[in-house]
Formats: C-alpha cells, sequence, structure tokens
C-alpha cells in the first residue's frame, strides 16, 4: 500500500469524510444521490478507473478539452474531495482560463491514478455510513430512499465508478480530472 493510501486510512475515516463532504453537498440545489456516490467513490478510490491507458486518457481529455465551455465561470481550480486534502477535483475551466496545458493535466491525471490507490473496503465503509445517516435524516434530494435505490443496483455491480446524474451535469457541466494534493500543487501556481 502507498503511503498516500495509508495517510488517507488514517486520516480520513467514513465519518470524517462524510462530516467533510456533506456541508459542500449541500450547498449544491441539484446535488443527487449519484453525485454522492461520484464523490464518495473518487475520495476514496481515487480516478484510475478514468485511466486505462495514456491513450484513452488523452482522446477523453482532447475531446473534453475542446468542447466544455467557458460556463459556468464561477468554479474554483481546486476542490478537496476529503478533509485531508490528499485528493480532489482540478476544474478544467479555470485551470485552461488560467493558461495551463491539456498535457499538464493529462500528465498530473496518470500521474494521479498510479499513485494513489485506496482499498476498496474505504468506498464500501463510507458509503454505508452514508447509508446510516440517510436513514436519520436526508437533505435536498439525497434521501436513504434514493441511497437504497442506488445501493441495491451498485451492489449487483460490485460498486463501480459512476458518472454525475443528469441534474448535476446540466447545471454544472462537471469538467474536471481527479488528482492528487501533490500533482495540483505542481501544475497549479501559488
Amino acid at each position: 500500500m502507498s503511503s498516500l493510501a495509508l495517510s488517507f486510512l488514517l486520516l480520513c475515516t467514513p465519518a470524517a469524510l462524510l462530516d467533510y463532504a456533506i456541508p459542500h453537498w449541500k450547498t449544491e440545489t441539484n446535488f443527487r444521490i449519484d453525485d454522492a456516490y461520484k464523490w464518495t467513490y473518487q475520495a476514496t478510490r481515487g480516478g484510475e478507473h478514468a485511466a486505462p491507458s495514456r491513450e484513452a486518457a488523452k482522446k477523453w481529455l482532447d475531446n473534453e478539452w475542446q468542447t466544455m465551455g467557458d460556463e459556468p465561470s464561477n468554479e474554483n481550480e481546486w476542490i478537496a474531495l476529503c478533509p485531508n486534502g490528499e485528493i480532489g477535483r482540478l476544474n478544467l475551466r479555470p485551470f485552461k482560463a488560467r493558461g495551463g496545458k491539456a498535457v499538464d493535466i493529462l500528465d498530473a491525471f496518470l500521474a494521479s491514478s498510479r499513485e494513489y490507490r485506496s482499498e476498496p473496503k474505504a468506498f464500501a465503509d463510507a458509503w454505508a455510513e452514508l447509508g446510516t445517516r440517510l436513514k436519520k435524516q436526508g437533505f435536498g434530494n439525497v434521501t436513504h430512499k434514493e441511497w437504497q435505490r442506488l445501493d441495491a443496483v451498485m451492489k449487483k455491480k460490485d460498486y463501480p465508478a459512476v458518472h454525475h446524474s443528469e441534474h448535476y451535469k446540466k447545471t454544472y457541466k462537471p469538467a474536471y480530472r481527479i488528482i492528487t494534493l501533490n500533482e495540483a500543487q505542481r501544475i497549479i501556481p501559488n
């Protein structure tokens, strides 16, 4: 296990992850259970599922880089996905607007997918903890009933990566790559 994965496991318990993430989720009006699943998956598993090869990752990035547009314009360049900040989303639009290069994102994304590893159990534990919390109290469109629906589908598939909900995609037009903090610090100027 890498030292980065070990630091995640030591510092980002399921409770700590959700204590950090849920307040973020509550600020996004079109956030759905699929988006909570995706955030939790990315925070615990990284982005290696989206990097089958350099060629595939480059093709996907090149297409997105050319078609993502400029909206929304109020995005943060970096959004940490867990309280220890070891992994996050680097939003492509503000990175590109600042003069960032696609090749730098590609290299950072691929390095992060090799560097960041966690145990699948970290996702399962955080996802189960979310279900427990939602049973007590949901928020917005994120409810225990929706958690149960998605859990039943994902469990049969052994909890794979998912896409954002249609509501989220329509509202936020997400365009980002999951990278480690080390890689973000390398390509984002202070």
